[in-house]
């Protein structure tokens, strides 16, 4: 049997002031709460009304064709109800919230549940149990609308001067209650006191998702958490996704089935980058440093491992990954190296589809694969280029819910995974190697200034060069500004460095610049873009096409579609992060 039970002093002083309370209810004018009922419940269904109370509102409704059930703790206040509303009679309980485990009430089903006025008498300690029979007791898509108080005064210890509990809980507090439970938020209203007093009151209005009541970074959380791991793939193939959802969206499909498409090459592309600095330390005695599989890698190393370590060797004494990155985004891979990062960004996408997009999900409830893939996992010979990859390379199936979450809370949940990554890394080195360390390489990527350096040599051979902010005139003095800052979105593409002034870029540093200033800026950007376009034609559609364009590249007109694109960027990070303008 449950063991809690409403507060009972404050049961005491219904009964206690039944008849007073009864009338000063019934004396209420109720038409805006009583609008709002009939605008979210659904027409004539069956309700349950918690805490009813003298069944002034279980009566409106009742009138207006709804099966209402009304149950309250208080019995006096219900023995007025059934004398006032006859009609009522036969469907109304003296129970209080919680219901006891053996309840009918908790074996019925309900298309609406009311509870006006109820919820601030309820104790902390039983607010989860009071939610989650409501939720017991809706049906799929039911609603539930809630109304409670703010403000009240003289308060001590959340008691009034005759005992009552008032726990005034901001309507937040309780819509994520039932949120993560499954409750979608629909509307919320806020009114004065009816009686005069100065107090508010808010009234939320909630809908019951129809399927799985876990959200989908609830899911993320459970592959990250539950799952078997055998390996690092799992958290490496989520972070690529989130990465991808806050700096190349603009390559992802949507489709009406529930799914948007993530090309293969890109994510394989990521994983180059990732591991690169994991396997690196191989590179000089052969032997695994850093393990990335269970069994510390001596029987079974992690598929790409030899591959990655003979690219990671020719680059050894060509730049290391700097370069090879670098070469990789210009088309300018040495012919010696392009078998080197064909088989290994070949033997990482087939890596990724055979193992975390099969195997991540197990733990879910529905034991069905989270994610799908559709085309082809392996495309010998056509992964040399960044587009060459992704052109002939197929795409992995992510649900929708789960790429909203990674587009709104991405870049928190990428930084979680790397400790995660660190984590695991940890304990399948048997101790050996320190979270920190793994950290450490986890957080390299390519040299800021292998590609800034490129953007000064064009713009140094640029007569009358002028600051992309100020419109001054740079003389041969200027820097090399990433438009997006660096610190905040790792990106060195072409189209994020601009000339300016040392001036203007000191003062901007990690700040993003305003949309005001962007759209007077406008044609000095595009400007520099198409001398971009003009000196690595390629690279900079793809990198544009990434990150800026919402359709394909029109080589006859991406010069404002790509503007626009720039600006949603800028203004998505600076809602999305509070970063200063």
């Amino acid at each position: 049997m449950w063991m809690f039970d409403m507060d009972d002093s404050t049961i005491k002083s219904y009964n206690k002031n039944s008849q007073e309370i009864a009338r000063r209810y019934d004396s209420i004018d109720m038409a805006e709460m009583h609008n709002i009922l009939l605008r979210h419940l659904p027409e004539k269904a069956n309700i349950l009304e918690i805490g009813g109370g003298s069944c002034r509102d279980a009566a409106f409704l009742a009138n207006r064709g709804y099966d209402v059930t009304v149950v309250d703790a208080s019995e006096r206040l219900l023995k007025i109800a059934v004398t006032r509303y006859p009609e009522l009679s036969g469907k109304i309980y003296c129970q209080a919230l919680p219901f006891s485990q053996e309840s009918e009430i908790l074996t019925q089903r309900y298309e609406g549940i009311i509870s006006i006025a109820t919820f601030m008498h309820i104790p902390d300690q039983e607010l989860f149990e009071c939610a989650y029979q409501i939720k017991e007791m809706m049906n799929p898509n039911g609603i539930l609308i809630i109304s409670s108080s703010l403000g009240r005064k003289g308060l001590i210890k959340d008691r009034n001067d005759q005992g009552m509990l008032f726990i005034e809980r901001p309507y937040e507090q309780l819509q994520l209650f039932f949120e993560r439970l499954g409750f979608r938020s629909v509307a919320t209203y806020e009114s004065q006191d009816s009686m005069g007093r100065e107090i508010k009151w808010f009234t939320i209005a909630m809908q019951l998702n129809a399927g799985s009541v876990t959200r989908s970074v609830d899911e993320i959380e459970t592959i990250i958490s539950r799952d078997r791991k055998d390996a690092t793939y799992k958290p490496a193939l989520l972070r690529a996704l989130c990465d991808i959802a806050q700096s190349e969206c603009q390559m992802v499909q949507w489709h009406a089935d529930g799914y948007v498409t993530v090309p293969l090459g890109l994510i394989a592309e990521k994983w180059l980058l990732y591991y690169w600095p994991l396997i690196e330390p191989d590179s000089i005695d052969g032997r695994v440093h850093i393990p990335q599989k269970r069994g510390m890698e001596i029987n079974k190393p992690i598929a790409f491992r030899n591959t990655m370590r003979r690219l990671i060797s020719f680059y050894r004494v060509h730049g290391g990954l700097s370069s090879m990155y670098s070469d990789f985004k210009n088309r300018r891979i040495p012919k010696e190296a392009l078998p080197l990062v064909d088989a290994a960004l070949n033997k990482i996408a087939n890596t990724i589809v055979a193992g975390p997009v099969t195997y991540s999900g197990g733990a879910l409830q529905s034991n069905e694969r989270y994610f799908g893939f559709n085309g082809k996992r392996t495309a010998k010979r056509r992964c040399t280029t960044p587009s060459s990859t992704v052109n002939h390379l197929g795409d992995v199936l992510v649900p929708i819910g789960a790429w909203r979450e990674m587009n709104i809370i991405g870049h928190w949940v990428s930084e979680s995974l790397l400790i995660r990554w660190a984590e695991l890394t940890y304990l399948i080195s048997n101790h050996t190697v320190a979270v920190k360390d793994v950290i450490e390489k986890l957080l390299i990527t390519p040299d800021v200034e292998r590609e800034v350096n490129f953007a000064r040599n064009l713009y140094s051979n640029i007569e009358n060069i002028r600051c992309v902010w100020t419109d001054k005139s740079l003389g041969g003095m200027f820097a090399v500004d990433h438009a997006i800052p660096f610190s905040i979105w790792h990106n060195n593409d072409l189209w994020n460095l601009f000339p300016a002034s040392p001036r203007a870029n000191t003062q901007k540093s990690d700040k993003l610049v305003s949309k005001r200033l962007l759209i007077l800026c406008k044609d000095r950007i595009i400007h520099y873009w198409e001398l971009m376009k003009n000196r690595a034609d390629e690279r900079f559609v793809v990198e544009i096409s990434r990150s800026l364009l919402h359709d394909k590249y029109d080589p006859k007109n991406w010069q404002n579609p790509a503007f626009l694109g720039f600006i949603e960027n800028i203004e998505l990070l600076a809602l999305q992060r509070g970063i200063p303008r």
